[in-house]
C-alpha cells in the first residue's frame, strides 16, 4: 500500500464528509503509527505523549502482536450472537479473574469504556434493586446519558446546555488534595463526611452504588488520597452500597501496578475498564465480583449491545495482556513514571507556572497556574499551547480546567524518546509561562522566543 497521500485532498474531503464532535481549527489527519510515533498526511512525525486518546496505545500504535491476534481470530470466528460465548472471551474472563481487584470475578465485554460505565450502572441497579447513584465532583465517566448524569466537570456539561441529570444520580465534593472544595489542604475527612451525610440524609434510602475514579483523568489527573478511598469503601460497605471503581484510564499497568486499585489497597465490587486493553481495537469491560452474580441476574436482560462479549475484542485484549506480562510493562510504567516525575519537579524549579506535579506511575499531570499562591489555573495561557506542541512534534493534551498538561506515553517508549518528549514538554511549559506573563501585560506570547 502506498504511503503517499494528497494532504490537501484529504483535508478537503474530511471537511466535506466527516462529522466531528470536537473539531479544532487545526484538523490533524494521521496516516501511520508505530510505537510512540504518529505521522500525518503531510509526512510530519510526532511523539505521542498521551498514547492516542488518553492511554489507548499503552503497548504502542499498531502493535504487531495485537494485529496478528485479531487477524487470526477474524479468520476463525469474527462474531456471534450476543448471548453466546467463544473460547477467547472465556479465556480473557478467566485471566482477568486471576488478578482482578474485586477478587474472583465475572467479566462482560463491550465496545468501549463509556459503554462499560453504562452497563455497570445497570448491573449495580439490578444487583441491589435500587436506583440511586453517587459520583464525585471532578469525575468523568463518559458522555452517554448515564455518564452525563455522573459528570463532575462543569466545562463538559456546558457542551449540553439544558442537559438534565438522571433524577436518581447525585454528586458530592471529591477529596481533591490540591484544590479542595470542602475542608482545607489535603485533609480528606470533610469530603468523606459529605458523602456519608448525603447518603444518610439526602436520599430515599435507595442507593445502589458510588462510582469514582481513583485518579480523575479528564478532571486533571487528580489523585484521590488513599485514606479517603478506603473510607469511601468503609462507608459503602457498612450500608450495603456497591463501590464501582472506574479504571478505564488507570487499569492495566499504567499507574505502575496491574490495577490502580492495588495502589489504594481497596476491593471494589465492580470495576470498569477500556482503552489500553484493546491495543487500539475498540474495547470496554465490566468486571464484577463473582459473589454478586446470581443465576437470576444472568438469566434476565439488564443490558444489551450487538457487540457485547465478542471474540475479536477478547483476542485483542489477550494479546495486550501477553505483551504487558512478557515485556514487564508494569515495572516499565513505574520506572518511566519516576523519571518523568523527577524531571517535571526539576522543571518546577525554573518555571513558576508549574503549580503541582501528580499522578501515580506513568499517569502524570502537570498543573499549570497563573500564581502558585492562588493556584488559579493558567487556562487562558494554555489555549494555544496544543498547537505549539504540534509545531514541536509533540502530541499532548490539557485536562482539568484546560490547564493540566498530560504525560502518559506508551509504556514501550524508549528511554531516549522519553527524554525527547520531556524536553518538548518543557518547551510547551515555557510557552505557557510566557503566555501567563503576556496576560499580565496584555501582550501575546511569542512562540519563537527562547524558552526561559
Amino acid at each position: 500500500m502506498s504511503t503517499d497521500y494528497d494532504a490537501a485532498a484529504l483535508h478537503a474531503a474530511a471537511d466535506r464528509h466527516v462529522l466531528t464532535p470536537m473539531l479544532r481549527d487545526r484538523r490533524m489527519i494521521y496516516t501511520r503509527g508505530e510505537g510512540c510515533r504518529l505521522w500525518d498526511a503531510e509526512g510530519n512525525e510526532y511523539l505521542d505523549a498521551v498514547s492516542g486518546t488518553n492511554g489507548v496505545a499503552l503497548v504502542g500504535h499498531s502493535p504487531p502482536r495485537v494485529a496478528e491476534a485479531v487477524a487470526k481470530q477474524f479468520t476463525t470466528l469474527s462474531s456471534h450472537f450476543l448471548n453466546t460465548a467463544s473460547p477467547p472471551q472465556i479465556e480473557l474472563a478467566r485471566r482477568i479473574s486471576e488478578t482482578a481487584p474485586t477478587g474472583p470475578s465475572k467479566t462482560y465485554l463491550c465496545p468501549g469504556g463509556g459503554e462499560a460505565v453504562e452497563a455497570a450502572l445497570k448491573l449495580a441497579m439490578r444487583i441491589t434493586g435500587k436506583g440511586e447513584i453517587f459520583s464525585l465532583h471532578g469525575g468523568y465517566h463518559g458522555t452517554g446519558f448515564g455518564g452525563l448524569g455522573l459528570l463532575g466537570l462543569p466545562q463538559v456539561r456546558d457542551w449540553f446546555p439544558g442537559g438534565i441529570r438522571w433524577p436518581t444520580f447525585q454528586q458530592v465534593p471529591s477529596a481533591d488534595p490540591y484544590r479542595p472544595t470542602v475542608g482545607e489542604g489535603d485533609d480528606w475527612r470533610p469530603a468523606a463526611r459529605a458523602l456519608e451525610a448525603a447518603i444518610d440524609s439526602g436520599t430515599y434510602n435507595n442507593v445502589a452504588a458510588v462510582i469514582l475514579e481513583l485518579v480523575q483523568g479528564p478532571g486533571g489527573h487528580v489523585a484521590l488520597p488513599r485514606e479517603y478511598v478506603q473510607e469511601v469503601r468503609r462507608i459503602t460497605a457498612a450500608r450495603g452500597i456497591l463501590l464501582i471503581v472506574d479504571e478505564v484510564q488507570t487499569g492495566l499497568a499504567r499507574c505502575g501496578a496491574m490495577w490502580c486499585s492495588d495502589l489504594y489497597d481497596v476491593k471494589p465490587d465492580i470495576v470498569t475498564i477500556g482503552k489500553a486493553w484493546g491495543g487500539g481495537f475498540p474495547f470496554g469491560a465490566v468486571i464484577a465480583s463473582a459473589d454478586l452474580i446470581t443465576a437470576e441476574i444472568e438469566a434476565t436482560p439488564w443490558h444489551i449491545l450487538t457487540f457485547q462479549n465478542q471474540p475479536l475484542q477478547a483476542a485483542a485484549a489477550l494479546a495486550v495482556m501477553d505483551i504487558v506480562e512478557e515485556d514487564g510493562l508494569v515495572e516499565r510504567c513505574a520506572a518511566i513514571g519516576r523519571r518523568a516525575t523527577e524531571r517535571f519537579l526539576e522543571m518546577a524549579e525554573d518555571h513558576a507556572v508549574i503549580g503541582d506535579v501528580r499522578g501515580p506511575g506513568l499517569f502524570i499531570g502537570v498543573d499549570l497556574v497563573v500564581d502558585r499562591e492562588t493556584r488559579e489555573p493558567a487556562t487562558e495561557a494554555c489555549r494555544e499551547a496544543l498547537d505549539h506542541a504540534l509545531d514541536l512534534g509533540l502530541l499532548t493534551y490539557f485536562g482539568g480546567a484546560g490547564n493540566v498538561l498530560k504525560f502518559k506515553p506508551p509504556a514501550v517508549t524508549s528511554d531516549a524518546d522519553i527524554e525527547t518528549m520531556l524536553d518538548r514538554c518543557e518547551e510547551v511549559i515555557a510557552f505557557v509561562e510566557r503566555g501567563v506573563e503576556a496576560g499580565r501585560t496584555g501582550a501575546r506570547p511569542d512562540p519563537l522566543a527562547a524558552a526561559t
